[in-house]
This record gives structure tokens, sequence and C-alpha cells, in this order.
């Protein structure tokens, strides 16, 4: 029996423009649900301590380098950690 051989053709050529476009949607999902410092926008690190302050429209995260700016007392100070099967830090919650 005769063996068929089927070869690939590039039907779409924009495939690197699709894939940026793809990664960079991703990565914009990805930067809405990082946790960010409200004075430095950095992303505090892992195993970092970070001060949760309540204000009118919610809490507002501090991280550590930027805690001197603030007089006032954190409503909360927390651990930061990166989950196993997330990607994104999120907040681990200690017990005070």
């Amino acid at each position: 029996m005769p063996t068929l051989s089927l070869r690939r053709t590039a039907a779409v050529p924009a495939g690197p423009q699709l894939a940026k476009a793809l990664l960079r949607r991703s990565m914009g999902e990805h930067e809405t649900q990082r946790h960010r410092c409200v004075h430095c926008r950095r992303t505090p690190l892992t195993g970092e301590v970070v001060h949760v302050y309540a204000g009118t429209s919610g809490e507002r995260l501090v991280c550590e380098l930027c805690r001197p700016l603030r007089r006032e007392e954190p409503a909360r100070s927390e651990l930061m950690h990166a989950p196993e099967h997330e990607r994104s830090v999120r907040i681990a919650h200690r017990a005070a």
C-alpha cells in the first residue's frame, strides 16, 4: 500500500505576530492579578513583610521599603508568599 505524505503549509503568515499578541495579552492579565505597593508600584518579593492600610477606597498595600513614608500605623502586616500552583504573588495571612 503506498504511503501518503502530507506537507504542512503556513496558512497564516502572521505566526510570530500572533504569538507576540497572545503573550502581551496574557502578561496584561497577569499584571492585573499582582499586588503592588501604592507608593513605588513594586511587586513585593516572596517572603517580604507588607503592610496593609485601610482607606476610603479599600485596603492599600505598602511594601517594607515604603513603610517609612506613612505616618499612621498599618491595619495589619502580612508575609508575602508565592503559591505552588499559581504564578501570581498572593498574601499569606498570619495569626496575630
